[in-house]
């Protein structure tokens, strides 16, 4: 799967990175494993997180940020308001 991740100001962690690719899941069987997702993992300051995703689905480019204290928060935020985009960007298109 098109999984792009990058990590500012945090180390490359095998289990970041297995982790975000077991979350991302379901968005694998909505969208058939057809578009990339653009994951960025920033470390902002001593107790936050931010986590970005975008995706292009079906020519609309989607996003989603979320802060948190804790990294797995933030990147459950932010998976979840992208999942929500992708789903409504399917619904649309099968109506």
């Amino acid at each position: 799967m098109p999984i792009h991740l990058s990590f500012n100001n945090i180390r490359n962690s095998k289990a970041v990175t297995e982790h975000v690719h077991h979350v991302f899941q379901d968005l694998i069987k909505i969208t058939d494993d057809k578009f990339p997702f653009h994951v960025n993992l920033k470390k902002v300051s001593e107790e936050s997180y931010h986590v970005g995703i975008n995706c292009c689905y079906k020519s609309k480019p989607l996003a989603s940020k979320a802060k948190h204290h804790n990294l797995y928060k933030a990147l459950a935020k932010g998976i979840d308001s992208i999942k929500i985009q992708v789903k409504r960007k399917a619904e649309k298109i099968r109506n």
